[in-house]
């Protein structure tokens, strides 16, 4: 019994962690893919703040019900295609936003690729 409270503790831990780290480059993604890919507008910064956010929230939802990111394959394919889809809905929750499928698909495969590098969330 104390060792699956401690053992809940340490996980708890590290899906914070990862939580952060995934918030930190998912804002990263969205300054430079702002900057650099097409068709990619926002209002102001805090709205690209907004946007890391609630794609990190997205994903973390996707991933715990659909439990897509404890397989491998999962990660990399279905990983890059829900990415894509929630960095596009997401303009459709968050106001002065616009990003057109090219940028969200540019966004998602740098996002993909540091969500590959992170450790595996169990």
């Amino acid at each position: 019994m104390v060792k699956q409270a401690i053992m809940n503790k340490q996980i708890n831990k590290i899906r914070t962690k990862q939580m952060a780290i995934r918030f930190f480059s998912a804002l990263v993604i969205f300054f430079a893919t702002a900057y650099m890919a097409p068709n990619f507008n926002t209002e102001s910064a805090p709205i690209l703040v907004l946007c890391a956010f609630v794609t990190v929230v997205l994903d973390y939802l996707v991933a715990t019900v659909t439990e897509i990111h404890d397989i491998p394959f999962g990660r990399a394919i279905v990983g890059f295609v829900s990415a894509t889809l929630i960095i596009y809905m997401s303009q459709f929750i968050i106001r002065g936003y616009y990003i057109s499928m090219l940028s969200s698909v540019i966004a998602a495969a740098i996002y993909g690729v540091i969500d590959y590098y992170l450790p595996n969330k169990t």
